[in-house]
């Protein structure tokens, strides 16, 4: 039986090998003058080329009682005069899609276009950088709050997205008042009451050469693109970062219960969060072994009550901390007890024994498919601009999701146990929003 492990162990090795080698994204990665770092990526296999900014700050800078506030900035970052008068060329004949997001650590602004769009979203990519906080007016606050109160009304229905269920996590997590407390949308109250001066300082803050990472990723000309650049982004005026003081992480230990947000909310939700302080990539290679582990776990076992119709396990790295956490959502409010314990049972289980070898080359594989699906996405969330960036912004390198995969691959049942016991042994912080209904 030993035997037949090992052989089946070190086939698996040898071609996991041989797959991660063609993960590696080459890239070209440098800095203006000005400070402005640039991530180039190009792939003639694709038909397409993203043009995306990363701007070093996310809601992680907001306040209190200034939570939302970088979340409605992300909607409300304007754009050149000379973007609006190119608006219609744009949209009609290059763009094949755009976003933006707001993350912990980082606000990213996303433009997809056919590859003779490259130079027109270069400038539009610029325009916004260099348009200036005046470029924000009351008008494009009002039009833009209708947009954030009813983004917010509409993910309400999920208690995890909500503006209430998300703070109450965040903060449960990594404590009241600590930079990752502050959560996407804020408070309801506060998006009302944001103010033109809020926006314009926030604008002057954040918005300087030497804070922003531009990506350009799939079918591109590299020497064009360098000197586009150039041409676009080499005026973008640089500044003095602020230093930032980290704030240590201080969990709840403690379960607490409360009404689901949404006044016709049929589900209930339980969250099980661990804060992750303080990691390194080797931590966050275990425990993304763990959670895959514990997904495939969900998938087939079937110990779960049968009202339960979603589960997930997650961990989610910041830069300086992290969150390892379940969600299980399910109908029946009886079976929370059960639930609960399940849960618990199981993470304890993993805490003090080995995962098998199968469990462990069963995540391993999960791992690497994660990988190459985010490679098939040019740009924005779940892509090759997300595995780059924050690689940057956490380790400084853009390959450090190469080297966590490396190292991954590589772990064994007893040193994933031995991370699951450094962070997984303590209590989690746990929340259960209970259905109105």
């Amino acid at each position: 039986m030993r035997t037949f492990c090992t052989i089946v162990c070190l086939t698996y090795f040898l071609n996991a090998s041989c797959q991660i080698d063609s993960l590696l994204l080459e890239h070209d990665y440098y800095t203006l003058q000005n400070g402005l770092e640039v991530v180039l990526q190009p792939d003639k296999n694709v038909e397409e080329v993203s043009v995306e900014f990363w701007l070093r700050d996310g809601t992680s800078i907001d306040q209190p009682k200034q939570y939302g506030l970088q979340h409605f900035f992300e909607h409300i970052m304007p754009y050149a005069e000379m973007d609006s008068i190119n608006e219609n060329k744009f949209f009609d004949h290059y763009l094949k899609g755009s976003n933006a997001q707001v993350k912990k650590d980082f606000s990213r602004f996303y433009l997809k276009v056919v590859p003779e769009g490259l130079e027109l979203a270069l400038q539009r990519a610029s325009g916004r950088l260099k348009a200036g906080a005046k470029r924000i007016t009351e008008n494009r606050i009002e039009y833009q709050r209708k947009r954030v109160l009813a983004e917010i009304e509409r993910n309400a229905k999920n208690p995890h997205w909500s503006a209430e269920g998300s703070l109450a996590i965040y903060e449960g997590t990594f404590g009241k008042g600590h930079p990752y407390a502050a959560n996407g949308y804020g408070k309801i109250e506060y998006n009302k009451n944001f103010s033109l001066d809020n926006f314009r300082q926030r604008y002057n803050d954040i918005v300087y050469s030497n804070n922003i990472i531009l990506f350009v990723v799939g079918d591109f000309n590299k020497a064009k693109a360098k000197k586009l650049i150039q041409n676009y982004f080499s005026d973008i005026k640089s500044k003095p970062k602020p230093t930032k003081v980290l704030k240590p992480v201080s969990q709840l230990s403690e379960y607490i219960s409360m009404q689901a947000p949404h006044p016709k909310d049929s589900i209930n939700t339980m969250v099980f969060s661990w804060a992750i302080s303080e990691w390194e990539i080797k931590d966050d290679a275990a425990l993304k072994l763990i959670a895959a582990h514990l997904n495939n776990f969900f998938k087939t076992e079937n110990s779960l009550p049968k009202s339960v119709f979603k589960s997930g396990v997650y961990t989610d790295m910041y830069k300086n901390a992290g969150q390892f956490y379940i969600r299980i959502q399910f109908s029946n409010s009886n079976d929370s007890d059960q639930i609960n314990k399940l849960i618990l049972d199981k993470v304890d289980e993993l805490v003090k024994k080995n995962m098998t070898e199968q469990d462990l080359i069963n995540a391993k594989k999960s791992e690497i498919n994660d990988i190459k699906d985010m490679q098939r996405n040019l740009g924005f969330q779940w892509s090759r601009t997300e595995l780059l960036g924050k690689s940057i912004l956490f380790k400084g390198t853009p390959n450090a999701y190469y080297e966590r995969l490396k190292q991954q691959q590589q772990l064994t049942t007893k040193q994933v146990k031995e991370i699951s016991l450094k962070w997984l042994e303590k209590k989690p912080f746990r929340i259960l929003f209970k259905s109105n209904i």
